[in-house]
């Protein structure tokens, strides 16, 4: 009798992964992906980009941004600039620690989804940077928006149209804030949400991303978000 149980810790070592976890994972990427609001969104922001750009708008408000005072500017955009890259990642890894492994799952799908998003889009468009030194023009710089593959090489997926800053930030906040009990932590989710956004538009002198760039990113978000979130399943 003793050789059954021995052959089941074999076949699932301590350290194998939940199936439940994977299928459940699997099941909300596919959910987000096969979104026809994702479909939407990116029509839309493809149209609202256009808009932006073409009526000068983008420019306005990048060099409007340009003239903080540079340390200021720093002070207190940095953060949101910085801590961007690692919350998407930390806000499910915290829910998982904690044991609510729905939300888990939810903000991770959301940002997965995002991230794949805005990587495809990035690499099939050719956005240049405000930092561009080619051309002088803030107007022309903003007003450079086509489509093709990798224009830029790699860093077409880094520094492209849209923000990933904002779309995998903003797709993880609006989940949990939708999700949690905790009305702080949801008052705290969409303040986070507004201090990415102005950072990427606004923060370093504007040197991170146009206008039009974090709008789409926002859009982009909000299609993801509110298709993986579970309203009934909170947690």
């Amino acid at each position: 009798m003793s050789a059954r149980p021995a052959a089941i810790a074999r076949a699932c070592p301590a350290g194998a992964p939940d199936s439940s976890n994977v299928s459940s994972l699997a099941r909300l990427l596919q959910k987000g992906l096969l979104n026809p609001w994702l479909v939407t969104s990116v029509v839309v922001s493809i149209g609202l980009t256009v808009l932006l750009l073409r009526t000068g708008i983008d420019a306005a408000v990048n060099q409007f941004a340009r003239l903080q005072d540079p340390t200021l500017s720093v002070t207190w955009s940095a953060f949101p600039m910085l801590a961007g890259f690692a919350v998407p990642v930390l806000i499910p890894l915290i829910c998982a620690v904690r044991g609510r492994k729905e939300t888990a799952m939810a903000t991770l799908a959301a940002f997965l989804v995002a991230l794949i998003v805005v990587s495809a889009l990035k690499a099939v468009t050719s956005r240049l940077h405000p930092e561009a030194l080619v051309p002088i023009s803030v107007l022309a710089k903003s007003q450079t928006f086509s489509f093709g593959f990798l224009q830029a090489g790699l860093m077409s997926v880094v520094e492209g149209w849209p923000s990933g800053h904002v779309a995998t930030n903003a797709a993880v906040s609006i989940v949990l804030a939708r999700r949690t009990k905790h009305a702080w932590i949801a008052i705290s989710c969409w303040i986070w949400l507004a201090w990415v956004m102005l950072a990427t538009t606004f923060g370093i002198n504007g040197d991170v991303h146009w206008l039009s760039d974090s709008l789409a990113g926002l859009l982009i978000a909000v299609a993801v978000a509110f298709r993986i979130d579970k309203t009934d399943d909170r947690h």
